[in-house]
């Protein structure tokens, strides 16, 4: 079962906005990330593994049939609709679908979501006085993503951080220096855990390009 509510703050001369008409695409993961047939109440068959759903109250409730346990979602793949998702989705969910998901845009999206998440936290440590530290399954996900053998171009924006603008948007109180040393740190731990990874996707890379000009 999935709920979705749409909401739009008001705006110079329209209060209240009437619901908008949403297309929501999306997928479902099984238990070791493979995207699950789609069979929505009602319907006799599945219908693919990607289906767009059509937003058009505040609130729609989505069932599913033939689910044989709890996937993981995948919500507006290949961003299907210009609206900011608002999700209670948990950091091992994050990490699963940034290891896993099909979608590319999806897979970026939980990248970046769970790295803003974790620079957060690490300003607000600091702030606190606390110990920094990255937990082991961050950069596994990053590991797990760097060797899937998605294209090159995606891994790129994939290991990219958010900036730290976007960053101090997120915060109702920025800090400024706070923001910077978190990023740095998360950065060049990421680079140390992920050393011969990173090499190994390098030399794959160059070796590709040379053998292009053969």
């Amino acid at each position: 079962t999935l709920t979705v509510r749409q909401s739009c703050p008001p705006t110079p001369g329209q209060p209240s906005k009437e619901p908008f008409h949403i297309p929501l695409a999306l997928g479902l993961l099984d238990a070791v990330g493979r995207d699950l047939p789609l069979q929505l109440e009602g319907e006799n068959e599945p219908r693919g593994t990607t289906r767009v759903l059509e937003l058009r109250q505040s609130e729609h409730t989505f069932r599913f049939e033939n689910v044989p346990a709890r996937p993981v979602p995948s919500l507006l793949r290949g961003f299907s609709a210009p609206v900011r998702l608002n999700s209670a989705e948990s950091d091992a969910d994050l990490r699963f679908r940034l290891a896993h998901d099909s979608d590319d845009f999806n897979r970026w999206d939980a990248g970046q979501t769970l790295a803003v998440r974790t620079i957060l936290a690490l300003v607000e440590d600091r702030r606190q006085g606390r110990n920094w530290t990255l937990p082991e399954s961050f950069g596994a996900a990053f590991g797990q993503a760097l060797e899937s053998g998605a294209d090159p171009a995606l891994l790129a924006q994939v290991l990219t951080l958010p900036g730290e603008t976007y960053l101090a948007e997120q915060m109702q109180e920025v800090d400024v220096d706070g923001i910077h040393a978190a990023r740095i740190f998360v950065q060049r731990t990421l680079a140390q855990r992920l050393r011969e990874a990173l090499l190994a996707t390098y030399e794959t890379l160059h070796a590709d390009e040379r053998d292009g000009y053969r």
